[in-house]
């Protein structure tokens, strides 16, 4: 399979990249002035300033085209490198999840993009009708924005950066993904966190979820499953699976290894009239819907959820259920009901007033074609980012509740089955415990800038990194390790099950 082509005719978004590349270095200049910048075809700068904080850099912003907007920011003390930061949700401001893990004070130069459009990060309506805007948002603006400031970096400094990085979680996980598969050349290494890369497969998700969960959108008070059935099933789950790994913690270690039974909760199977003590029908075909995933007449659309965040606020109550709380003024009930409707009113039927309710998915399939081309990062084939030396580091938190993990593994095990090889190049870790992109009680913090660094500069790829936990009062202590997957982290029965040096990578036991 050959990488996917641009959706949009730009026949000088090749000739500008090269151009740029070629002649971006007029004069060595670190005086942050924008007349020591160089003017650029289809660019306009429109602010320079010199900042102090988080430490002393130059500021850049400007436009690419129409409506891409950017920010590149440039340490006074350069390491010679360069990453850019995804964005998150439906973007719509200049975001830099690069910038936010400590990129700039690390020394990187690292910008960011709003993607071509203005917007909340759960609102599409900018893409109603406008194809352009759609097409950035799926993948030119990253690719843009990144050759644009590069060849600033390189006006400033005097010099090309050394390595050229790309990080994000979530939408910036799916950009990452993009990048690998389109624009090959753009980033020598790719962190992929919990990555957004099948927007119609999540759309389907979503909207099937919210079916179950509001079946009627005229109230979206509070949904079928509340939080205390949410409590009564993560507790069921964990009384099963929590100890399997060793370790009664909350956490677990590799949730499809859990052979729970949602059915165990059913008022009719317990022959238990008491609604506190089971769940009804129609709740246990609501969570079904959750763990099965999105399907039609023809089969499976999408994968599903594993267990994990269900009874966590930031969990399956901010993504899944939920609902409007009057006092709150928040006009969706979850963040999966602000994306779906989202993604399906907007960019596949192109009508504000669809309607969820009555949705049938006969004809999504065909209907979701043409922007999935687009939008969907799906390409098992890297083999020319590969080709010229590329790393991609993914990672993937076991209870996000936002993006599917399982969807992540299925991509991964896509890659490899394209090309076994890949797996020197292509290296996904699993964070047991740890909600969307971080949170949650598992550990959710690690460098993965500091590890995609060391990977690209060593060629040697990491078979397991630390992590912290967020709640921890000492976080160089309360660690555990990361496993390549398929490998997991054995606990060895007797050390301190908060320190990484009492866990083993390898095969579950």
């Amino acid at each position: 399979m050959q990488p996917q082509k641009s959706d949009l005719s730009f026949p000088t978004t090749l000739l500008f990249a090269l151009w740029l590349l070629a002649f971006a270095s007029p004069g060595y200049s670190t005086q942050c002035a924008e007349s020591n910048l160089p003017a650029y075809p289809d660019v306009v700068i429109t602010q320079v300033s010199t900042q102090s904080t988080p430490t002393p850099h130059c500021k850049v912003a400007g436009r690419i085209g129409p409506e891409i907007n950017f920010e590149l920011l440039l340490p006074e003390e350069w390491n010679g490198k360069f990453v850019m930061g995804g964005g998150g949700g439906f973007v719509g401001s200049v975001q830099n999840t690069a910038f936010r893990k400590g990129a700039l004070q690390a020394g990187y130069a690292t910008v960011g993009t709003d993607t071509g459009h203005s917007g909340g990060p759960v609102d599409a309506e900018w893409a109603l009708n406008n194809q352009e805007r759609i097409v950035n948002f799926g993948h030119q603006a990253i690719h843009r924005t990144a050759t644009t400031a590069k060849a600033l970096t390189r006006a400033y400094y005097g010099k090309s950066a050394r390595r050229n990085y790309f990080l994000g979680c979530s939408r910036g996980g799916g950009q990452a993904l993009m990048s690998a598969q389109r624009y090959p050349e753009d980033f020598d290494g790719i962190v992929a966190g919990a990555p957004a890369y099948n927007w119609t497969g999540l759309a389907a998700q979503g909207v099937q979820i919210q079916q179950a969960m509001f079946p009627d959108p005229g109230n979206l008070t509070q949904a079928l499953v509340k939080p205390a059935d949410q409590e009564m099933l993560a507790q069921a789950i964990l009384a099963q699976c929590d100890a399997v790994d060793g370790i009664s913690d909350g956490i677990l270690n590799d949730p499809p290894k859990c052979d729970f039974k949602v059915e165990s909760l059913s008022c009719a199977k317990t022959n238990n009239p008491d609604q506190a003590m089971c769940l009804p029908a129609e709740k246990i075909a609501a969570i079904r819907r959750v763990y099965d995933g999105p399907s039609d007449a023809q089969g499976s659309l999408f994968y599903g959820f594993p267990f994990g965040g269900e009874n966590d606020p930031a969990g399956w109550t901010r993504w899944l259920t939920g609902g409007i709380d009057d006092q709150s003024q928040q006009q969706i009930p979850n963040l999966h009901f602000g994306f779906g409707n989202g993604i399906m009113k907007y960019m596949v039927y192109h009508d504000a007033n669809w309607d969820y309710s009555n949705y049938e998915f006969s004809g999504f399939r065909s209907a979701s074609r043409p922007v999935a081309a687009t939008l969907n990062a799906t390409n098992p084939d890297l083999s020319s980012f590969r080709a010229r030396g590329g790393k991609l580091l993914i990672y993937h938190g076991w209870s996000d509740p936002a993006i599917t993990a399982l969807g992540t593994i299925g991509y991964v095990n896509q890659v490899l089955a394209h090309d076994p090889q890949a797996a020197r190049d292509v290296r996904l870790f699993m964070m047991p415990g740890v909600l969307h992109c971080n949170g949650g009680y598992g550990p959710s913090h690690a460098n993965f800038l500091e590890e995609i660094d060391k990977w690209v500069e060593s060629n040697d790829p990491p078979e397991q990194i630390d992590a912290f936990f967020g709640n921890s009062s000492d976080p160089a202590e309360d660690s555990r390790p990361l496993c390549a997957y398929p490998n997991v982290a054995n606990y060895d029965g007797t050390g301190n099950a908060r320190q990484s040096g009492s866990f083993t990578c390898g095969h579950q036991k």
